[in-house]
C-alpha cells in the first residue's frame, strides 16, 4: 500500500510541475499574431531604429528626445505581447549599422542588440510586455 501512495504521490507532483511550467511558457511567449504583417508592421519601428542607434554607437544627436517619442509611440501602438518580438524583428532586418570600419560597425551593431530590449524598461518607454512589466529578455531569448 506504501508503494502505491509514494507512486501517487510523485505521479500527482510530475503532473503539477507539467502544468506550471506550461503555463509559465505560455505567460513568457509571444502569439502566434506577432508577426510582420499581422500585429508588426512589415518595417517595424523605423523611429526605434534610429533611437537604438543614435543610443548604442555614441552619435551625439541634438533630437535624440524626438526620436525617444517616436519609437515609445511607434511601440505603443503595437500590442504589448508582441512588443519585445517587433524589437527582434526591428533588428534582425532594419539595423541601422553607423561607422566606417567593420570593427566599429561590429560593436555598434552589438551595442543595439544589447539595448533594443531595454527600449520598454521604465528607463525608457514604460511600456508593458508579453512578460506582463516594462521587459524584454536579451532579443535572441525572445
Amino acid at each position: 500500500m506504501a508503494c502505491c501512495t509514494s507512486r501517487l504521490v510523485l505521479v500527482l507532483s510530475a503532473a503539477v510541475l507539467l502544468v506550471v511550467l506550461g503555463a509559465e511558457a505560455a505567460v513568457g511567449s509571444a502569439p502566434s499574431y506577432c508577426v510582420p504583417g499581422k500585429a508588426i508592421p512589415y518595417s517595424p519601428l523605423s523611429g526605434c531604429v534610429w533611437y537604438v542607434a543614435s543610443r548604442s554607437c555614441d552619435v551625439v544627436v541634438a533630437m535624440l528626445p524626438v526620436l525617444k517619442a517616436t519609437c515609445c509611440g511607434q511601440l505603443q501602438d503595437i500590442p504589448a505581447e508582441c512588443r519585445c518580438r517587433a524589437l527582434r524583428v526591428m533588428m534582425e532586418t532594419d539595423p541601422l549599422v553607423l561607422g566606417a570600419e567593420p570593427g566599429a560597425q561590429q560593436r555598434c551593431r552589438a551595442a543595439q542588440a544589447r539595448f533594443a530590449p531595454a527600449v520598454v524598461t521604465e528607463a525608457e518607454c514604460r511600456l508593458r510586455t508579453v512578460h506582463g512589466r516594462p521587459f524584454c529578455n536579451a532579443l535572441d531569448a525572445e
